[in-house]
Formats: structure tokens, sequence, C-alpha cells
């Protein structure tokens, strides 16, 4: 549960209407910074409301601004600090992974040493070396999503759009994709998903908004929103290996303090499961131990998306 700072981007009845049917309905948000996910079913209005965003598609009404810009008025000097994984990611077939990297670096005005930031990034990446200099039109999905993970992050932008970041990307990738992800985030990035993967969802964000047919149905922090519904079961999970701190020395450390417990914490070998009503009160302490990420109880986001996700199609009908 990181801090929330300052609002980046402002929403203010954006709307998009193809053919006579309304997709993106008269949205109104606030996304502060963070990493937040606009979180919803296929097709309730994720990625058009990305793509107004980027400037990539006209809103029917309305309007929004990035980093205090009007986006319609400001597009150049917005899109020079911001990176943007599409959901169906392409690419020169035939230029090598390292080229496509250096062509997006030079782009962003980062012309000196390309092939070390190319490199860098390749790396971080977990692109297999062996491929850093093969056609592109070679690569397996999961590779080209590894690479476009890679051009998004390339230029060191102030806001990363990853639209469903985590497709055709094999289970173990994925845990580790996530905990580079949140790695961005701590150096600064703003990081904005859309997705409709509800677990990558409560693994990485610190905000979302629910969309359906849409229309935002909910949107606040993950813990407001577990608050709000009534759920007090956390957990405390070690995410890196940083420091010598046990997941043992953090319960001590929270143990020290008063009344943060409902009942007696369960303590695992890399985790702590916990009942309270003060989440905020903990989550001072944990902030200042870099290797653990403190969120609702695994399945507790899932839990409010299902309600919310039926209660809105119920709507509909009625």
């Amino acid at each position: 549960m990181p801090q929330i700072l300052s609002s980046v981007i402002k929403i203010q009845g954006l709307t998009k209407e193809y053919n006579n049917k309304i997709v993106v309905d008269n949205i109104d948000l606030e996304i502060s910074e963070s990493c937040f996910a606009l979180l919803g079913p296929n097709g309730a209005g994720k990625t058009t409301t990305f793509l107004m965003l980027l400037g990539l598609v006209k809103p029917s009404k309305g309007t929004a601004f990035i980093l205090g810009k009007e986006i319609s008025k400001n597009l150049g000097e917005i899109r020079n600090k911001i990176g943007f994984l599409p959901e169906n990611v392409e690419f020169y077939p035939n230029l090598t992974g390292r080229g496509f990297l250096e062509l997006i670096i030079g782009l962003r005005n980062s012309r000196e040493e390309k092939k070390e930031i190319a490199e860098s990034f390749l790396n971080w990446s977990g692109l297999e070396k062996d491929y850093w200099n093969k056609k592109i039109i070679t690569y397996s999905r999961g590779m080209r999503q590894r690479l476009g993970l890679a051009q998004a992050f390339a230029g060191n932008p102030k806001i990363a759009f990853l639209d469903e970041p985590l497709s055709n990307i094999d289970p173990l990738g994925r845990e580790e994709l996530i905990n580079k992800i949140r790695e961005k985030r701590k150096e600064g990035i703003i990081i904005i998903i859309s997705s409709h993967i509800v677990l990558e969802i409560e693994q990485l964000a610190d905000s979302i908004a629910i969309i359906n047919k849409g229309k935002i149905r909910a949107s606040n922090t993950i813990f407001t929103l577990a608050q709000s519904f009534g759920f007090k079961e956390y957990e405390i999970n070690r995410v890196n290996y940083k420091t010598e701190i046990s997941i043992n020395d953090l319960y001590e450390s929270l143990s020290s303090e008063k009344d943060l417990f409902l009942d007696k914490p369960k303590v695992l070998s890399e985790k702590l499961i916990f009942r309270t009503e003060v989440s905020e009160e903990i989550n001072k302490i944990v902030m200042k131990y870099e290797d653990f990420n403190f969120t609702p109880i695994s399945g507790t986001l899932s839990k409010i998306y299902k309600k919310i996700i039926k209660e809105s199609n119920y709507e509909k009908r009625a």
C-alpha cells in the first residue's frame, strides 16, 4: 500500500461513440501518482479510454489533462513524457530486437549511447540474449511481449501506459515481470495499466477504476474499496530479498505496536496474514521495509470486482 501522491491525470466527461453506439460513456476520473489500473471485462471500454488519453482516438465529447496539460492542445509535449505498450503490440518484423529499441530510443531524443541503453532494457525485459540480434519475425508471442514492455519504458517516461501488459507471458514469467514493473514504480515512473485479469491487478495496483459497459462503476484505492465492502483480512508478502529482514522480524515490529490486529496473525515462511481495522497504521510501518508488499488478502479484489460487474450487468438488463 504505497503512499498515493498528487493527481497526474484528470478526465472530464470523456465519451466515445462509434456508429451510434457509446463505448465510453461520460467518464469522470482522477488518477493519482501511483500504480493505477483500469479494470474491466473485454469490451468494457478500457482500450478506447487509453487511446483517447494517448491522443490516438478523438473523443466524441469531453476532455482530459495529463500532467496538468490538456491533451487536445499539448499532445506533442505530453507524448515526450509517456511510454505505451499496446494490447496487440506490433513491430517492424525485419528489425532485430536491439535495432528496434535503438530506433525507439533515438526517436525519444536519447541519441547518445543508444546501444548501451537498448541493451539495458533488453536485459531488464528478460528477453534471451541469443535473440537480441535476431529478426523480430522469429520471436514467439511471449518474446514480443517482453520487447514491447522494454520499449514502453525505454527513454525513461514519466508515465507508462500498459495495455494488458502480461498477455502471452507464462506463469513464472508473469511473477518475474510483476516484480520488475513494481521496481519501475519505485524508480518514480507512474504506471497506468489496463487489464481484465484481476489477480495481476491485485498484485500490481495501488488504486483502480472498475469499468463496465463504458461506465466507471467504482474508483478508489484497493484498500479503501476493501474497507467499504467490509473486508478486514490483509497479508504482507515478501517480494524482494534486498535486506536480511525476515517476515518474523517484521511481525515483531508490528507486534510492538498496540491494537493493530483484531486477532493473532498467521505467520508463514514468507507471508503474514491478519485481520485489522487500521490498515493505514500498519502501512506506515511496512513502508519502511522495502522487501515487503502489503495488500488485502488474495482474492479480495476478485470478490469486489465480481459483485460490481454483476450489479452493473443487472442494472443494464433492468
